[in-house]
């Protein structure tokens, strides 16, 4: 299979609705450090995409100058129809609100409880919601990632794998159209990696999200993704299925499937 570059276009289709993200021709560095380097890129309605690449390859960048975490030095996001690097403060806000972020530490507030965890997103968006309905949500997200007995636990009494669940469902809870998932095997043993790759697959159908998932894990790589993004020397270098692409005989592709 011959790699699949996608450099040359700048313009970003609007009338495109089945695609909730897209990337054009994006550059961003530290320094001398040139990470991403004209990097292109699109999400489909529906689907999970794995960006696959080298540790310090600039696939956590990626996510974060999606998200408006990180400023673009060069090009083009479009997320949902909103072009992030235009926004400003109270606009990336409401964007960010329809996009959840999984963070590789999972970021949970150690001194609050699983319910307090979970209803801090509702609280920090300021979406009115009664008592009860808070308490509905919460339970409905934690019954969906099979956790709802631990709504009153905190979180040095999780395992694990019990905290990367706890950290999906307050992800859920704003039911995001998309999901950004950093490294979310990482620090799993294998058993609890499988897990909670096939949660991820069942969010998917259940709440039809679409989602980018930073991954070096190939058993979650395996998965999880519907397409495989190779991020290579800062730009999509190849994609496909994770079948095609690891029956690639391109050395660049072939070293991640060894």
């Amino acid at each position: 299979m011959n790699p699949q570059t996608t450099k040359s276009t700048t313009t970003i289709d609007a009338t495109d609705t089945s695609a909730v993200i897209q990337v054009r021709d994006l550059h961003k560095a530290f320094g001398d450090n040139q990470v991403l380097n004209g990097f292109n890129f699109d999400l489909k309605r529906g689907e999970n995409v794995v960006v696959l690449g080298k540790s310090g390859s600039g696939k956590s960048v990626l996510i974060k100058c999606i998200i408006g975490l990180m400023q673009v030095d060069k090009g083009m996001i479009n997320v949902l129809g909103n072009e992030v690097p235009k926004l400003n403060t109270t606009d990336l806000d409401k964007m960010r609100a329809k996009v959840g972020f999984l963070f590789q530490s999972n970021a949970l507030y150690d001194s609050m409880t699983v319910h307090e965890n979970l209803e801090f997103p509702l609280r920090r968006h300021w979406i009115k919601t009664s008592k009860e309905e808070v308490n509905d949500l919460v339970m409905e997200v934690l019954t969906n990632v099979g956790l709802p007995h631990t709504v009153d636990m905190m979180p040095s009494e999780l395992s694990g794998g019990m905290r990367k669940r706890i950290a999906l469902a307050r992800t859920l809870i704003l039911k995001p159209d998309i999901i950004l998932y950093d490294e979310p095997t990482t620090g799993l043993d294998p058993i609890t990696g499988k897990e909670i790759s096939n949660l991820m697959v069942d969010i998917q159908k259940k709440y039809n999200t679409s989602s980018v998932i930073i991954s070096h894990d190939l058993n979650c790589v395996k998965i999880v993704a519907n397409r495989v993004v190779m991020l290579i020397d800062g730009i999509c270098y190849a994609t496909g299925t994770y079948e095609e692409l690891e029956k690639s005989t391109d050395k660049k592709v072939k070293q991640f499937f060894e």
